[in-house]
């Protein structure tokens, strides 16, 4: 199965954590930590325990990277899971050793990446292992978080995954306002063409009314926007006979209970909003000791 239309976001680098988590290293604590300099000496050491409260799928132990430098190399990290590797509920995801007071400085920035981004990638694991086999290729959106999106679209790959476009740069995508300022759609399709030669091109429908006018467009993807199960059916029946070369994307308020209705549709992509802005923290904790 395909993993996105244009480059996979499969790995990621110290400079896509650095900014974010740099930001959230000034915002939790802009001074001091004021309990744990009150409570603990600069010189004591502890050794911290990841441990997993739930079943998931591990993503953002990048970000430990980034934390170490900026607690000054006080801190070593030590994983037993890599990126997109499964672990079970009760496991020791990972150590952590090195100065207390850095510990505690750094507990709740390194939950919350972890926590959101593992979230990210159990929940699309969950739906890619039960609808990826149908033939279906679960595909992310840019409705993420403004910062993380290509985090959150690694965190959707770690999970099994595919990516759709990472920005407006990658590929070009004609949307219904943009269709709806021309009398046709091989208009928008060919000037596009002619500006960024060899960039794929994807066209939004809403209606079958719009189908005939789009085929003739010959776009590299046809998304059929808020379609309707019969009508679905009707349009990837002539899309077939007429282009079979044409990808077919569904999209539209797409939760994993619409999956299975789709799952008739063999080959076609589904973009889900759902996997990156409904996503819940997995449960993990992180527990200290001296």
């Amino acid at each position: 199965m395909k993993r996105a239309y244009t480059k996979p976001i499969s790995e990621t680098s110290e400079a896509d954590y650095f900014p974010l988590a740099k930001m959230a290293w000034d915002e939790d604590c802009p001074d001091q930590d004021i309990t744990s300099v009150s409570l603990f000496s600069p010189d004591q050491k502890a050794i911290a325990y990841l441990n997993a409260r739930e079943e998931g799928i591990l993503c953002g132990s990048g970000v430990t990277e980034v934390l170490s430098k900026l607690s000054d190399g006080d801190l070593q990290f030590n994983f037993f899971f890599k990126d997109g590797e499964k672990f079970a509920k009760g496991d020791m995801i990972a150590e952590i050793h090195g100065s207390l007071l850095s510990m505690l400085r750094v507990e709740r920035i390194l939950l919350n990446f972890l926590q959101y981004l593992s979230g990210i990638s159990t929940s699309t694991r969950k739906i890619v292992d039960q609808y990826g086999s149908k033939g279906i290729m679960i595909l992310d959106t840019r409705k993420t978080l403004p910062g993380y999106r290509k985090l959150a679209k690694y965190a959707v790959y770690c999970g099994g995954g595919s990516n759709h476009r990472l920005d407006l740069s990658e590929m070009a995508m004609i949307k219904d306002n943009h269709l709806a300022l021309f009398g046709s759609a091989k208009i928008p399709v060919g000037k596009i063409r002619s500006n960024f030669p060899g960039r794929i091109v994807e066209l939004e429908i809403d209606s079958l009314d719009q189908l005939e006018d789009a085929l003739e467009a010959e776009p590299d993807v046809l998304m059929l926007d808020n379609f309707n199960i019969p009508d679905t059916r009707a349009a990837f029946q002539r899309i077939k006979e007429k282009n079979p070369k044409i990808l077919i994307e569904c999209s539209g308020r797409i939760t994993p209970e619409k999956l299975e209705a789709l799952s008739e549709f063999p080959g076609v992509g589904v973009s889900m909003g759902y996997l990156t802005h409904t996503t819940r923290f997995l449960d993990l904790g992180l527990d200290i000791r001296t």
